[in-house]
């Protein structure tokens, strides 16, 4: 009897400490409405939550003041800040000032002097917020266009750039309708795509490229044969009297972008015809060095192959076993006819 007690206990214990699952616990959501997944992600995040009836509401206007909090909450901003808001309709008493206040000061929403929380807020705004809260590069050039944004339109930038990563969408393919309000489902779907495009980037699977002005992918091939190739660089260092360098996650994403660059445009040159030499590409993608080396190589498939040869060529052996380097990345990228590209960089910091 106290074994069967004991095994009821555990199982209720597990039970409360499940994430709920919206599409179960509220009855206006099935599993197959388009924005049930996200929806239930930030509800078992406790970004956004339902109502006392048992359902979420999806079609419901969101107002400016919940899209507030929801954002900050998504962040993971601080919201036990001091900043002064200047917006004379929050008060203190507002359940979301604190997050309104984590807003203006991080400059995501103006610090006005009214913020209206309680009107609906419009998808003009929802798209500059979301570019602004998941720090997303906008600019002018993009290949999504909607017939009702005028050129000189004050939103235009951030709505055809989130378009074109796919983090919004317009009410049809070719209008945007940015005054709409905004409803429960898209604020979902807006803000966890956000949150899924700022993983991304904080996982170096994408790059925005500023001379194509836009994001490309910049996802790592043979990870393994690169941390590989780091630890034979840092045995051979050692061999040889010299401070191990650290594998740099930034440095091995221009590397990525390298060895793929060198496969789409089909070549093979230190010197790159879009990006120019190794230097600049770095430069161009905000990487900061005070030195810079790069090896490359194709035809190999594995790290110790690779490594020997490099290490037979004076000048890839030169970057190897170059005392002032602290830094290395490593980038694999294979050809469509199965030949690996390798990309070794080097800096100094």
């Amino acid at each position: 009897m106290r074994k069967k007690l004991l095994i009821m206990l555990l199982a209720l214990f597990i039970i409360l400490q499940s994430p709920v699952k919206a599409e179960v616990y509220y009855k206006d959501l099935s599993s197959t409405y388009w924005a049930t997944p996200a929806i239930t992600k930030l509800v078992n995040l406790g970004y956004m939550e339902g109502f006392p009836d048992g359902t979420f509401r999806p079609n419901e206007v969101v107002t400016r003041a919940e899209a507030a909090a929801i954002i900050a909450r998504a962040i993971g901003g601080d919201t036990s800040t001091n900043f002064s808001l200047q917006a004379v309709d929050v008060t203190s008493a507002n359940p979301y000032y604190m997050e309104i206040c984590l807003l203006a000061e991080l400059e995501i929403i103006q610090n006005n002097e009214y913020f209206q929380p309680d009107e609906p807020l419009q998808r003009a705004h929802l798209a500059k917020i979301i570019a602004l809260a998941f720090h997303i590069t906008t600019d002018a050039y993009n290949k999504a266009a909607f017939k009702d944004l005028p050129k000189n339109y004050w939103a235009k930038d951030y709505i055809e750039s989130l378009a074109d990563i796919e983090i919004i969408t317009g009410k049809t393919a070719d209008k945007f309708e940015p005054t709409a309000p905004v409803t429960r489902a898209h604020l979902a779907a807006f803000t966890a795509r956000g949150m899924e495009f700022q993983d991304k980037v904080k996982n170096y699977e994408v790059a925005y490229d500023y001379l194509v002005r836009d994001y490309i992918p910049t996802i790592a091939e043979k990870k393994k044969d690169a941390q590989e190739v780091v630890a034979i660089v840092n045995k051979l260092r050692q061999e040889h009297g010299l401070d191990p360098v650290k594998h740099d996650l930034l440095l091995s994403q221009l590397a990525v972008i390298k060895a793929q660059d060198m496969v789409e445009r089909n070549y093979f040159e230190h010197r790159s015809p879009h990006y120019g030499a190794p230097w600049d590409m770095a430069e161009l993608f905000d990487y900061s060095y005070t030195s810079f080396g790069e090896n490359i190589a194709r035809n190999y498939n594995s790290a110790q192959a690779v490594t020997d040869a490099w290490m037979v060529s004076p000048t890839h052996r030169e970057n190897i076993l170059k005392s002032s380097y602290t830094h290395i990345g490593i980038g694999i990228k294979q050809a469509t006819n199965g030949q690996y590209y390798w990309v070794q960089l080097f800096s100094s910091k």
